[in-house]
């Protein structure tokens, strides 16, 4: 078993001695699978066709009314699970097990130090510091119980590793579909589908409305585009069984192909129960594997 220890600003491998190893005396056999049952090891993927590029949607500022926007990043986020299954991927001599549960005492201890009321550096890449939510006329309004909050000040070494960013699409519409997360029901797993099982999307303005609108998974080539639309593949309105402006739910379709990545393409004009638009507005979603 390894243990990774950091100093000096290196990165140097530690043997560990068999006893410091989970409920029992060495890394193999019965010791192994009570490990994978006390930490719930789950099945664990990794992002597929990851890339340098992100997508902005420009919002009307309400409060100044004076014709600006401000812009956001759809977010694309990469999963615990998905951050560790690359690590194993890459540096095949890992453990997955042992990997994720170091990876879950260092989250132990994080929170530790949190409830202590410590600031916390987190592996040199920012630190995770408390806040506290106050207003108060006088210092003798201060509540000595006050609403504590968790904020994350980046080094320089965080904030340089936007350099190399992109945008890849410019979105203009507020009310354009915005998808935050693409998740298995069942797993929970987050851009891991698998065919005929049930999937959820998370966002804002998801509504689906006439049938112009629609749930659509596009391939991706190889140079990361998504294929011609005449190849996506339309999720039958049948198979959608939750409709809501916040989440979508269905059943992924069995025709596609697992040896693909796709990306989730949401076409909608809803506007409320009675009205929609005439132009359809869509949302792309990160990119998913599916597996059978």
């Amino acid at each position: 078993m390894q243990e990774l220890e950091q100093r000096a600003g290196k990165i140097r491998l530690l043997k560990l001695p068999a006893k410091t190893l989970p409920h029992g005396k060495n890394s193999k056999g019965s010791s192994r699978h009570k490990l994978k049952k006390d930490i719930h090891m789950e099945h664990i993927s990794t992002l597929e066709n990851s890339s340098s590029l992100v997508s902005i949607t420009l919002k009307e500022n309400k409060l100044k009314k004076d014709g600006t926007y401000y812009a956001t990043v759809t977010r694309n986020k990469a999963s615990f699970r998905n951050i560790l299954s690359e690590i194993a991927e890459e540096n095949k001599g890992i453990d997955p097990f042992i990997l994720q549960y170091c990876a879950i005492l260092l989250q132990k201890k994080i929170l530790k130090f949190l409830e202590q009321g410590k600031a916390v550096n987190i592996l040199d890449l920012g630190t995770m510091y408390i806040a506290m939510e106050v207003s108060a006329k006088s210092k003798t309004e201060v509540p000595q119980n006050g609403k504590f909050k968790v904020r994350f000040s980046p080094t320089k070494l965080t904030s340089s590793s936007l350099q190399n960013l992109s945008i890849d699409k410019i979105v203009y519409n507020d009310k354009s579909p915005e998808i935050d997360s693409v998740a298995d029901i069942s797993t929970e797993e987050e851009n891991v589908l698998s065919l005929g099982a049930p999937a959820k999307i998370t966002g804002a303005n998801l509504k689906l409305g006439s049938e112009e609108s629609g749930i659509y998974f596009a391939a991706i080539s190889s140079d990361e585009k998504l294929e011609d639309s005449s190849t996506w593949t339309r999720i039958d309105d049948s198979k959608v069984f939750r409709n809501k402006p916040a989440e979508l739910n269905f059943f992924v379709p069995k025709t596609l192909d697992s040896s693909k990545a796709y990306r989730i393409v949401i076409k909608t004009n809803y506007i409320s129960a009675s009205v929609t638009r005439k132009e359809i507005l869509e949302s792309v979603s990160s990119a998913v594997k599916i597996k059978e």
